[in-house]
């Protein structure tokens, strides 16, 4: 997985939010520490000190793997395997072949990782923004793409951009796609989420 942006999303704000909770969370703990110990008589209790950066750490970690796909927060959870159906395009936007796979997207709050398969071909995405629009959501990725080995004497190795255009409920989307350095094609993909 790699770090992606989301526009109109302020992670240093989250950031300071999960310190302050941190502080907060710590300082109750230490509370209630000095609380038992005073009820129990139990030194160990006394001694036991909770770190702030600790704290930071566990919260830092629940968000990243859980809170971030609370609604308040407005960031989508595009995780799991999207089915496509493909076509790649000539000069004059008629189809030249069609071609289906599907599309793996792994996603927490600070990581994201798209991964397209077909029956010829695998590529990685290796950049990736989000952004929120009126009907929905646009993610734009750029990728590498490999072709299976019984394929590479026909097609090569190459680099693409591929922008999805994703429905309000996350169940659907729309694609254009473009690839260089290798295979100079181009064309669109229809997506429709399968599973989780």
């Amino acid at each position: 997985m790699h770090d992606y942006a989301i526009f109109g999303h302020d992670r240093s704000t989250i950031g300071r939010w999960l310190g302050v909770g941190a502080i907060i969370t710590a300082g109750g703990i230490t509370q209630l520490l000095a609380w038992a110990n005073s009820i129990t008589g139990w030194e160990a209790f006394a001694k036991t000190t909770i770190t702030t950066g600790v704290i930071y750490l566990v919260i830092d970690w629940l968000f990243n793997k859980y809170a971030w796909k609370i609604p308040l927060f407005s960031i989508p959870n595009l995780n799991g395997t999207w089915k496509i159906v493909g076509k790649t395009l000539d000069e004059n936007g008629d189809t030249k072949f069609d071609w289906s796979g599907e599309l793996l997207i792994q996603q927490n709050w600070k990581s994201i990782l798209i991964h397209l398969k077909t029956k010829n071909s695998q590529s990685s995405s290796y950049t990736a923004t989000l952004a929120k629009q009126n009907e929905g959501w646009l993610l734009s990725y750029s990728y590498k793409n490999e072709p299976k080995l019984e394929q590479s004497h026909e097609l090569k190795p190459h680099k693409g951009f591929c922008e999805i255009e994703i429905d309000k409920q996350l169940k659907t989307g729309e694609a254009s796609y473009f690839n260089s350095g290798g295979r100079r094609t181009f064309g669109n993909m229809k997506l429709t989420k399968e599973s989780v």
